[in-house]
């Protein structure tokens, strides 16, 4: 919090961001383990007896085997090593039909997209009820029962705290129409065909699933969270004229509450960073993924918490003398002034070395 507040932190914290690969460290499977709670949260958390974090980020899964029993197609699973999450992208609506969504998205998705995507559901009652309770109760498990007894054994056992609340999560309406609807080939042909009929298709959604969230009391702490994905791919115009307009009303909503947003700037941002030097200074946590985070820090830090560091690529392509050093230069240039939080680029998803020794950084901390 010290970072945080800038109010002059005696190291820098260490935060840490994963999937399920801290199972894999122990040389397990989640989908060998995951159906008994205390086992996996137990090989989720054992990492920490020798690698130092001070925070969570986010860690853990949105989703365990049972749903590969009953619903077809699948979009989300783990791979065949049991530990790395894979998401498949079925985009189901055509480009024809936005002013059906635009009339009515609730109506066009329970009445079209779904019966198009799962017609079995509408085929067979009996069916539905199952896949419909098997879902429900996978996102209660996963979400509730996993992740509950997780972030109590970070808190209390490792002195670990979550920083971002999932269950307070924003999607951009243009990240929804992109992840949900017209997919990434869609989306980005549309943008150029038909941008009047994206923008009234994003403004309707923005009315319909974002105002009503938008007038919800919000927390000083932890803070509400957005992956998002689409704005990577997006030119500096689009990015300006479609995305940022949503985005800038959910930050100003944060900071006149007195809390921040934390944002995960998936891909390369560079050039749209002079956006977030519009709203409130601190109002953001902005975790920096493909980008320059020492560059990030000159250019937004003064304004800005900046989240980053370590490039995950470089744990399999470099030694730990030269992964060593390039942190030693990250922290010399991001560290002072407070404002900054050390964490790799990407997510923990997959295995990773068999053995390690933890990098001491400095004073305190570890990696």
């Amino acid at each position: 919090m010290k970072a945080l507040k800038r109010e002059g932190a005696d190291y820098v914290p260490t935060m840490m961001a994963s999937s399920c690969a801290e199972v894999a460290w122990t040389g397990q499977k989640v989908t060998d383990i995951i159906d008994d709670p205390d086992k996996y949260v137990k090989a989720m958390t054992d990492v920490f007896d020798v690698m130092w974090a001070d925070g969570n980020t986010f860690s853990g899964t949105l989703f365990t085997p049972k749903i590969e029993e009953v619903l077809e197609p699948l979009q989300n699973k783990f791979g065949p090593d049991g530990v790395t999450p894979e998401h498949v992208q079925m985009p189901m609506m055509e480009r024809d039909e936005y002013d059906q969504f635009i009339e009515d998205p609730n109506r066009f998705v329970s009445e079209v997209l779904v019966p198009r995507k799962y017609p079995k559901l509408y085929e067979d009652r009996e069916y539905a009820k199952k896949v419909l309770k098997t879902v429900a109760e996978d996102k209660f498990y996963s979400l509730g029962v996993l992740m509950g007894k997780q972030f109590q054994v970070l808190s209390e056992k490792y002195g670990i705290t979550d920083i971002a609340d999932f269950s307070k999560v924003f999607s951009n309406p243009v990240d929804t129409l992109f992840d949900y609807c017209r997919g990434f080939k869609g989306t980005l042909t549309d943008l150029r065909r038909q941008p009047d009929k994206v923008k009234a298709a994003c403004d309707k959604l923005w009315e319909v699933y974002n105002l009503p969230r938008m007038s919800g009391p919000v927390d000083e702490f932890p803070y509400a969270c957005h992956m998002t994905h689409i704005a990577p791919y997006l030119s500096p115009k689009q990015f300006e004229e479609l995305y940022w307009p949503y985005e800038k009303k959910w930050i100003e909503r944060a900071a006149a509450a007195g809390s921040k947003v934390w944002i995960m700037l998936e891909g390369s941002w560079e050039k749209v960073w002079h956006h977030f030097l519009e709203v409130p200074k601190d109002s953001c946590i902005l975790y920096i993924d493909d980008d320059d985070i020492c560059k990030a820090k000159k250019e937004l830090g003064d304004h800005q918490i900046i989240e980053g560091g370590l490039k995950v690529a470089a744990v399999r392509t470099q030694s730990i003398d030269k992964i060593k050093d390039d942190i030693k230069h990250v922290i010399d240039v991001c560290a002072p002034g407070d404002g900054f939080l050390f964490c790799t680029d990407k997510a923990w998803i997959a295995a990773a070395r068999k053995v390690f020794k933890p990098l001491e950084i400095q004073g305190k901390g570890q990696f």
